[in-house]
């Protein structure tokens, strides 16, 4: 398993804990706060969207690269940038459908209220952070040949 498996497995493990950590979040505001449901993904999800996305945004930092080893080739690089577009367009996507939702169901003419706009931003990063450490284990696990994957 080569550097950025790691990190692609690595930012993967963050995003599952950090999601069971804000729906244990949430639950616990609904049931110490008795907040609604919406109310409570926001407060429960904070401290772990922020913490998940330092640790990924820092993860190669706890991968080292290793000396006198070649630990990026030209499979790498089309995996990465594969991964890369894939995020975008998986981001970009999420936009598109995030925006026709508001404007089909508030209408032509509505105002939406500001807050929406930090909710469809923060979509569209979790996606992009998601998408593209998946894209990469599995573009890995496809391209494999005799036995490497």
């Amino acid at each position: 398993m080569n550097r950025l498996q790691k990190i692609a497995w690595f930012q993967l493990t963050v995003i599952v804990i950090a999601a069971i950590a804000g729906i244990f979040n949430s639950w616990l505001y609904m049931q110490k706060y008795e907040y609604t449901f919406l109310k409570a993904w926001w407060f429960g999800m904070g401290w772990p969207v922020g913490l998940c996305l330092f640790l990924v945004v820092f993860s190669p930092l706890f991968f080292r690269k290793k000396k006198g080893r070649v630990n990026f080739d030209e499979r790498d690089l089309v995996i990465d940038r594969r991964a890369t577009r894939t995020a975008f367009g998986a981001a970009y996507f999420f936009f598109i459908i995030a925006c026709i939702t508001i404007w089909e169901t508030a209408g032509l003419d509505a105002l939406i209220p500001a807050y929406w706009l930090s909710r469809i931003m923060l979509g569209g990063l979790i996606m992009a952070v998601v998408v593209h450490p998946l894209t990469t284990v599995v573009c890995y696990g496809r391209g494999g040949k005799k036995g490497e994957s």
